[in-house]
């Protein structure tokens, strides 16, 4: 089955350069590159699907929220944010 490609917001790149919890970015990288992989990835990632956004879901890694978009007819993933779960819903409606 061919991959997805994954297309990363610079918000994303931009968190990913500045967090300092190398463990954390560790996991979210791992999750990251698990996508490529989708559907097949969503049994073993804490994925749910963001209410009120179509195409939209939430992958859970510790207190912090990987927000990504599927556009299966171009078969890409779009990373949109990562953020603590606090404060990243609250840009995304």
């Amino acid at each position: 089955m061919p991959k997805y490609k994954l297309l990363i917001h610079r918000r994303v790149h931009k968190f990913l350069i500045e967090s300092k919890n190398e463990k954390i970015k560790s996991q979210i990288k791992d999750a990251i590159t698990k996508l490529e992989d989708y559907p097949l990835s969503l049994r073993e990632l804490d994925v749910e699907k963001v209410k009120g956004l179509k195409n939209t879901f939430r992958i859970r890694v510790s207190i912090y929220r990987i927000v990504f978009y599927i556009d299966k007819t171009e078969r890409t993933v779009y990373l949109t944010h990562t953020e603590i779960r606090k404060s990243v819903y609250k840009g995304l409606h």
